[in-house]
């Protein structure tokens, strides 16, 4: 009777789970983050772009992130997705231009009210297909890990295309022994992207975000490429 009743439970779980993916699917991905958007999916109570967007999981990142840009000389950055800025209001990273953008026309709308300036700005795009301005560093990050395969390749195609001069972006080095194919857009897992089918060269410089949340993973971290020299 009990295996009976397992089953039986496994059996809705998994209707029920194809019935999610059916909704999913019909709606686009702008549809699906703003929905995420609205309703607070990630349930951080700092930051409505989630646990990793909070002050605690990019403690080390806003640290290196100002060091980075330094050393590089970096004046211009693409911040995409930029999220709601809770994190990044606090980096002073003194550049001459910074864009946030994101696929989320009322996040963008809210952040250009609060913290719009002459050098800051944002702009609603989509990273793998709207055109992207030419900057000297494109930071993406928690971007890819929720993108199926293809979109996330369209994206780093996207990103060179700018003509822009450096990647940062995130990366799981070792993690997975290969890139998941499957997953709904706005789910999540693990990208090494030197993995197949990115197959990128081992970064320029790698910084280790020292990820503590329960549901991630160690590895986690930001690595650097120059755009000119990724082979997509």
């Amino acid at each position: 009777m009990g295996l009976l009743v397992k089953t039986r439970t496994a059996m809705v779980k998994f209707r029920i789970r194809a019935l999610f993916r059916q909704k999913v699917l019909r709606h686009s991905t702008q549809q699906i983050f703003s929905r995420m958007y609205e309703r607070n999916s990630w349930a951080n109570p700092e930051s409505v772009s989630g646990d990793g967007s909070d002050l605690t999981q990019t403690r080390i990142v806003r640290t290196e992130l100002v060091k980075l840009v330094r050393s590089l000389g970096i004046r211009t950055m693409l911040d995409a997705p930029s999220g709601d800025y809770y994190w990044m209001h606090t980096v002073e990273l003194k550049l001459r231009r910074y864009v946030g953008a994101d696929i989320v026309p009322d996040m963008i709308r809210a952040n250009q009210e609060r913290y719009g300036s002459q050098s800051v700005s944002f702009e609603t795009l989509d990273v793998t297909r709207d055109p992207l301005p030419e900057v000297d560093l494109v930071l993406c990050r928690d971007c890819l890990v929720h993108l199926p395969l293809q979109p996330a390749l369209d994206a780093l195609r996207n990103f060179k295309r700018s003509g822009s001069k450096y990647l940062l972006t995130t990366t799981y080095p070792g993690r997975p022994k290969t890139n998941k194919q499957l997953i709904i857009t706005g789910n999540w897992r693990p990208l090494d992207l030197t993995l197949p089918p990115f197959s990128l060269p081992a970064p320029i410089r790698l910084i280790n975000e020292g990820c503590t949340e329960a549901d991630d993973f160690k590895e986690k971290s930001l690595g650097l490429w120059e755009l000119a020299q990724v082979p997509l």
